[in-house]
């Protein structure tokens, strides 16, 4: 009777032990679900964003009706906005996000108002432009970005609770686990390992939904006469998202904006201003061109946007011309920025402050390219970075890096990446991004 209650006994624990595994897996399973949902709306929030850049671009004309241009820039993205809004709409009802739900309410409100009152009015000729109507766009925007951060953050709250609660299950399972092993032995360990390997697809999945997100930050477009390069690399491999971002936009046929930032702050509070920082400063550039001017409207906007005191973002503007080989740019508090011409390397002075932390004027300077010189920038996980002996590399060391590294800008970015991993012992303690843009200038340029 002992032997046969105690087989009961181990059989039923066995029952009981399989049956939290499948309960476990399949909560993990599905707030894993949930988050990545999440994770996807706030990046549809970003794309709303963008689109509402193009929607204002359109719409900001010097007198007279819209081009044709303009009126096929302003259909594509009302349609792509709405399709992105009815996604986002659905899932904020899905997660009963009441903030999100509200701010989208209100958001439908004010683009009903932007399109009737004056898009539509204006694409008919029933309205002319005028700085009123310019003034009544900028504003609709901003409440409209307004709206855009509240949803964004609302998300971003539901994906830290949904992310607690992940791991609150998984540390419950392994403790279960751990249980189990003590009074069952081989069995429980089996189970255990089972988790663990639970664990790993989960740090994958992460790892891959990380890499989508880097990519949609920081991707760059060709541009003429020019080739482009870039690498990012992560001081913490389970970061998903960072404040580090640079950005290549073409303005025009000839004119391109090359931007590369870095925003204090880790997590998705840095990926939020990330966003905002790029196409903010997209925005600002289609309607200016002096790199100065984009640094001081985007400081003022920066202020009346982001409430936190404590965050603060270091930048390069610069705005290439493609055909003649010139830039000129303005830096704020961005000395990460070098020219290559052969294997001379000097470093590109700094034009102002910081951007957050004080309204001050911008100077904006000028670069004249022979064919064959690189623009490098980069954040400053190049020149902060340490050795063993804790040494930072500093400017010299970055110039000396880039004066050895390959001509070819995308091999020129992985060697940079290379040599300040070697630098630190293979373990980087700050992340890092990195532009090169060499250009190439025909001789009847030169001229």
């Amino acid at each position: 009777m002992g032997t046969i209650a105690s087989s009961l006994f181990i059989a039923a624990a066995i029952f009981f032990s399989l049956r939290v595994a499948t309960v476990t897996r399949a909560r993990i399973a599905d707030l894993l679900a949930r988050e990545h949902v999440v994770t996807n709306a706030a990046l549809l929030v970003s794309r709303i964003a963008l689109a509402r850049v193009d929607i204002v671009g359109a719409l900001q004309v010097e007198g007279g009706l819209p081009s044709a241009a303009a009126r096929s820039s302003y259909r594509h993205a009302v349609t792509l906005r709405r399709k992105q809004l009815a996604q986002i709409r659905s899932i904020v009802a899905r997660e009963r996000l009441a903030n999100a739900a509200i701010a989208l309410h209100l958001y439908g409100g004010v683009d009903r108002v932007l399109r009737r009152e004056i898009a539509e009015p204006i694409f008919a000729g029933k309205l002319i432009p005028s700085d009123e109507i310019e003034e009544s766009i900028r504003i609709l925007s901003s409440v409209e970005g307004n709206y855009e951060r509240s949803i964004a953050l609302d998300l971003a709250h539901r994906s830290d609770e949904l992310d607690a609660r992940l791991n609150s299950t998984i540390d419950s399972a392994i403790y279960l686990r751990s249980l189990w092993l003590l009074a069952f032995g081989v069995f429980a360990l089996a189970i255990n390992i089972y988790s663990a390997r639970l664990y790993r697809q989960l740090a994958d999945e992460r790892s891959v939904t990380a890499i989508l997100q880097r990519a949609f930050i920081s991707r760059h477009i060709p541009l003429p006469n020019c080739e482009l390069g870039s690498a990012y690399e992560s001081a913490d491999s389970h970061a998903a998202v960072g404040g580090d971002l640079f950005d290549v936009y073409r303005l025009s046929n000839d004119l391109a904006l090359v931007l590369i930032a870095d925003v204090s702050g880790k997590g998705i509070d840095a990926a939020v201003i990330t966003a905002f920082v790029k196409f903010t400063v997209r925005g600002i550039a289609l309607r200016r061109r002096d790199p100065a001017q984009i640094l001081s409207e985007f400081n003022i906007a920066f202020g009346q946007t982001v409430e936190n005191p404590y965050l603060f973002v270091s930048m390069f503007v610069g705005i290439l011309d493609t055909v003649k080989g010139e830039l000129t740019y303005a830096s704020a508090g961005h000395d990460s920025a070098f020219v290559r011409h052969g294997h001379e390397v000097r470093q590109l002075s700094v034009t102002g402050p910081v951007l957050g932390v004080m309204v001050e004027p911008y100077d904006t300077k000028s670069v004249i390219f022979d064919d064959g010189d690189s623009l490098v920038l980069s954040t400053d996980g190049l020149t902060e970075a340490r050795n063993t002996a804790g040494e930072l590399l500093g400017e010299n060391g970055a110039m000396e890096i880039i004066a050895e590294a390959p001509e070819a800008p995308q091999q020129l970015a992985d060697h940079i990446i290379a040599a300040i991993r070697e630098r630190s012992g293979g373990r980087l303690r700050d992340d890092v991004a990195i532009l090169a843009v060499r250009v190439r200038v025909h001789e009847v340029h030169l001229a």
